[in-house]
């Protein structure tokens, strides 16, 4: 062998002896950072080596899940919530809405006015008064009474028209001062008289009126013998 050939066989053996360190140096570093992870047949304490070397490939084991926490949300300078309005319900049974009563109104007073009689004088039967004619505040003797303006003020100077129980006429009028303004009187007998208020050229102002003469008054409600007319 030439010394060439040796030079050569030298080199050969040197770079074969390097590629085994590298190699062996890569597979220590592997199997060093993955444990039990590498067999290298002719290390296996095994009866029956294995050549080559068998790399095996871990499997991982998936973790369990966790609950990652979300990340807290902060909330707007300024921002105010909407408040949420309260569940309204229909009514029902056991729901019912209170409805305000109407307070009662009151009653009016009878008018102490009829109501109209179609003239322009309407007769009205009074009560007794301590200013009838002669002192008597119910006299039997007389028809007596007033005639009133629409306001109940006395009217003097006002026609009244009587009949007698036997057909027989006559005319009064009313009074002024010193007497009470519009107040008359008839004296009577006995029977049923009718009295009204006449006018000019006998034309009649109020509906006739009867009055039953001779009469005892009770001492309550209106004087049987009187009667005042009211301008409607």
């Amino acid at each position: 062998m030439s010394m060439q050939d040796r030079v050569y066989a030298a080199a050969i053996f040197i770079i074969l002896g390097l590629c085994c360190i590298g190699a062996y140096v890569a597979v220590s570093g592997f199997a060093n950072a993955n444990p039990g992870g590498i067999s290298i047949g002719f290390l296996s304490t095994t009866a029956t080596p294995t050549a080559g070397v068998t790399i095996e490939i871990p499997t991982e084991t998936p973790a369990p899940a966790t609950n990652t926490p979300l990340p807290p949300t902060r909330t707007p300078e300024g921002f105010q919530p909407t408040d949420i309005p309260a569940a309204t319900r229909g009514p029902t049974l056991d729901f019912i809405p209170t409805v305000a009563t109407p307070e009662a109104t009151a009653t009016p007073e009878a008018s102490a006015t009829p109501p109209g009689c179609g003239a322009e004088f309407c007769p009205r039967p009074g009560p007794a008064d301590a200013n009838a004619p002669g002192g008597n505040p119910c006299p039997s003797n007389l028809i007596w009474g007033y005639v009133l303006d629409s306001s109940g003020q006395g009217m003097p100077g006002i026609k009244i028209h009587f009949r007698d129980a036997g057909g027989n006429a006559g005319e009064k009028d009313t009074k002024g001062p010193p007497d009470r303004p519009g107040i008359y009187d008839i004296p009577v007998g006995s029977g049923t008289w009718i009295v009204e208020v006449m006018g000019k050229r006998d034309t009649l102002r109020s509906t006739p009126f009867q009055v039953a003469v001779g009469e005892a008054w009770g001492g309550s409600g209106n004087c049987p013998t009187r009667v005042d007319f009211v301008q409607q």
